[in-house]
C-alpha cells in the first residue's frame, strides 16, 4: 500500500547505489593496465618448462610442488585427527533414531524403496571412477587434475554410502583410506626424491617428448607422478573423514 512506499523507494535507492558503485569499480579495476607481477614468468614459463598448458595445476605440481607436498601432508594429519576424534564418539540418541515415518516402515520395504536409487548409483559408479581418470589425466593441460579427481572419486563412494548404507558400502568397496594417503605421500615424495639420481634438487620436474602410436608426439611430465600421488591422498584424506561420520549412524 502506501505505507510501505517509502520503503520500496529506499530499497530501489540502495539498489541502484549498490549496483552502481560495484559496476563503476570493476569497470576502473578491468580498464586499468596489468601491473607486471610475478604472474608474468608463471604464463611465460609454465608451457616450455613445466610440460603443461594449464598454468594452474603446473604451478601446483610444479612451480610450487614443494608447497603441495606439505599441503597434502597437513591433509592427511587432519583426516586421522578427524577419525580419532570421533572414533570413540556417541551421537545424541535423537540424532541417530529414524524419524516416525520410517520407524513404521518395515526393514524389507525401507530396503526396497532404495532399490531404483541403488541400482542408478551402481551404474554410475564406474562412469564417475572413470571421469576421475580423465580429470587426472587431462589436468597437465586443461581443467582438471589430482586434487579434482580425489574429490570426484570420493563423490562416487558417497552416492554409494546414500544408496547402500554404510556396512554394505564397506563390504562391498573394501575401503583401505590410510593404504591410499600412504601410498599418495610415498609417491609424491618419491617422484621429487628421484630427481636427486640425475643430480638436480628436490622435485625438478622433467618433461620429456614422445612420440605415440595414434597420439603422436606427447609431452610426459614426470609431475603427473606427483599428481597422481596428489589424487590419492585427497581420495584417502577424504574417505577417512566420511567412514568416520558414517559409522556414527552405526553407533547406539
Amino acid at each position: 500500500g502506501v505505507a510501505a512506499l517509502p520503503r520500496r523507494l529506499r530499497d530501489l535507492a540502495t539498489a541502484v547505489a549498490a549496483g552502481t558503485g560495484l559496476a563503476a569499480l570493476s569497470y576502473l579495476v578491468m580498464t586499468r593496465p596489468i601491473p607486471d607481477s610475478i604472474s608474468r614468468f608463471f604464463l611465460e614459463r609454465a608451457l616450455p618448462e613445466g610440460g603443461g598448458a594449464n598454468v594452474v595445476n603446473v604451478i601446483i605440481v610444479d612451480f610450487r610442488g614443494f608447497d603441495t607436498l606439505g599441503e597434502i601432508s597437513v591433509l592427511a594429519v587432519v583426516a586421522i585427527t578427524v577419525y580419532a576424534l570421533l572414533r570413540r564418539f556417541r551421537p545424541a540418541r535423537e540424532s541417530v533414531e529414524p524419524p516416525p515415518q520410517q520407524r513404521a516402515q518395515s526393514p524389507r520395504e525401507a530396503e526396497d524403496d532404495l532399490r531404483v536409487p541403488a541400482a542408478i548409483i551402481r551404474v554410475m559408479f564406474p562412469a564417475i571412477v572413470v571421469l576421475a581418470a580423465f580429470l587426472l589425466l587431462r589436468g597437465h593441460n586443461l581443467p582438471g587434475g589430482g586434487f579434482v579427481a580425489g574429490i570426484t572419486l570420493v563423490i562416487a563412494v558417497i552416492l554409494q554410502y546414500m544408496a547402500a548404507g554404510t556396512r554394505r558400502t564397506e563390504a562391498q568397496l573394501g575401503l583401505r583410506p590410510l593404504r591410499w594417503m600412504g601410498s599418495g605421500l610415498l609417491l609424491a615424495a618419491a617422484t621429487g626424491a628421484g630427481s636427486w639420481l640425475l643430480a638436480h634438487p628436490f622435485l625438478t620436474s622433467h618433461t620429456p617428448k614422445v612420440v605415440l602410436p595414434v597420439l603422436g608426439e606427447m609431452q610426459l611430465p614426470s609431475a603427473f607422478l606427483f599428481d597422481v600421488g596428489v589424487a590419492a591422498v585427497v581420495f584417502g584424506a577424504s574417505g577417512l573423514i566420511l567412514i568416520a561420520l558414517a559409522h556414527q549412524s552405526l553407533r547406539k
